[in-house]
């Protein structure tokens, strides 16, 4: 049956616009997983596996650092993204104090595995490594900014950002401007318990 160009245009716009219910469920999924970087839940979405321990202090980041609750946003409306965040006390030579891994899946996936070594900076860091996830979803290229003077590239190839840098002082700095007296010392001794804990 022949279509008219008004027919065509209605048809169209019907089918572009009725979402299917895999993409409302995916839509569902998503806002869930948002939601629950805010009060009352205050937690990373189930996307991004932590070591166990590491739960109170992201709390604690949620809870006392607006930038740290965008990035969790940021990172629970990625769909294709899977993260898993370690904290490390062996010596070795290396020198840095975190360190992201990523690895692209054949299905379009980013996988990413964030090493962090200097424990008692963990605000700073988790912030940090958390804004190279972000610049990988955008789409960053690394290698113009490194041209631009916004990012450098390591001897090992890696590239540091003047992007993620800021990132991680501000987390840092909003964690310790507005949580309260107590709450900072309290962190502070959790730290000690987890990090006898994970060196056991």
């Amino acid at each position: 049956m022949p279509y008219s160009l008004a027919a065509f245009v209605a048809s169209t716009f019907v089918f572009i616009s009725a979402p299917s219910d895999t993409n409302k469920h995916d839509v569902r999924a998503a806002a869930t997983a948002i939601a629950t970087c805010d009060a009352p839940t205050l937690a990373l979405p189930g996307s991004i596996e932590l070591e166990q321990g590491l739960q109170p202090i992201v709390k604690w980041m949620l809870e006392h650092s607006p930038r740290f609750r965008e990035q969790c946003r940021t990172l629970a409306a990625a769909s294709r993204l899977r993260a898993t965040v370690t904290v490390s006390h062996r010596q070795s030579a290396v020198t840095f104090r975190a360190r992201t891994a990523l690895r692209q899946t054949e299905a379009g996936g980013l996988n990413a595995q964030i090493e962090i070594r200097s424990a008692s900076d963990i605000t700073e860091l988790l912030g940090h490594e958390f804004e190279h996830l972000i610049e990988q979803l955008d789409g960053v290229d690394l290698s113009a900014m490194a041209r631009g003077g916004q990012a450098r590239r390591l001897t090992d190839g890696a590239f540091e950002t003047e992007r993620a840098i800021a990132a991680g002082q501000q987390v840092a700095g909003e964690v310790i401007d507005n949580a309260p007296d107590r709450v900072r010392k309290a962190g502070a001794s959790m730290w000690r318990i987890i990090r006898r804990a994970i060196a056991k």
